[in-house]
C-alpha cells in the first residue's frame, strides 16, 4: 500500500496510461500518418504528442471520477491514491495497437475498452464504492470528459492542427485525391504487373 501512495507509485501509474495512449495512437493513428508518408521523427512526434493528450484526458477522467465519488458518495481517497488505484484500468489499452488488425481491429478496440471501464468499476469497488455508486462515477466523469472536449473543441482542433503540422511537417492532412493509389514500399513487382 506504501507503494501505491509513493510518487514512484503515481509515475508508474502516469508511465502506464501514456504507453496505453502510445498504442492506442499505434492502433489509430499509425496507417493514417503513414499514408500521409511523413518523416519518421514526425511519426515518432505525432505518437508521442497523442500519448500526451490521451493521458491528460485519463488525468481529466480519473478527476471527474475523484470529484463524483468524494461529492456524492463522500468517499476520503486522497488523489493520488485514486489516480493510482484507478490508472490500472488502463492496462487493458496497452493492447491497442491490436486495433491495426484487418477486419476484427475496431471490434478489438471496443472489447478493449469494454474491459478496460468495466476494471475502472473494479477500482472503485476496492475503494469502498458499491457497484452501483461505481457506474454512477464512471459515468459522471465521462460526462465531465465530454462536457470539457465540447467546451474545448475549438480550441483543440486549432492545436491539434499546429502540432500536426509541426509534428509531421504538413499544414494539412492529405485530401482523398492527393492520396497514393499504391503505398510507398508496397507497389506491385514488374511481374505483377504484366499478369
Amino acid at each position: 500500500m506504501d507503494f501505491l501512495r509513493s510518487p514512484q507509485g503515481l509515475a508508474a501509474a502516469a508511465g502506464l496510461i501514456f504507453l496505453a495512449g502510445l498504442s492506442e495512437g499505434v492502433g489509430t493513428r499509425g496507417v493514417v500518418l503513414l499514408i500521409n508518408r511523413i518523416t519518421p521523427v514526425g511519426f515518432v512526434f505525432s505518437l508521442l504528442a497523442a500519448a500526451l493528450l490521451f493521458l491528460l484526458s485519463a488525468a481529466l477522467w480519473v478527476g471527474g471520477l475523484w470529484l463524483a465519488a468524494r461529492e456524492l458518495f463522500a468517499v476520503e481517497v486522497p488523489l493520488p491514491l485514486f489516480f493510482v488505484a484507478v490508472s490500472a484500468s488502463y492496462a487493458p489499452l496497452l493492447l491497442g495497437a491490436l486495433a491495426l488488425l484487418p477486419l476484427v481491429g475496431p471490434f478489438i478496440r471496443g472489447l478493449l475498452r469494454v474491459w478496460s471501464l468495466g476494471t475502472a468499476i473494479g477500482a472503485l469497488v476496492s475503494l469502498g464504492l458499491q457497484l452501483w455508486q461505481a457506474s454512477i462515477c464512471a459515468l459522471a466523469g465521462m460526462l465531465l470528459v465530454l462536457g470539457a472536449s465540447f467546451l474545448l473543441s475549438a480550441p483543440a482542433a486549432s492545436l491539434g492542427d499546429w502540432l500536426r503540422a509541426v509534428t509531421t511537417g504538413r499544414p494539412r492532412p492529405l485530401r482523398r485525391d492527393e492520396l497514393p493509389r499504391v503505398i510507398p514500399g508496397y507497389e506491385p513487382s514488374a511481374e505483377e504487373v504484366r499478369r
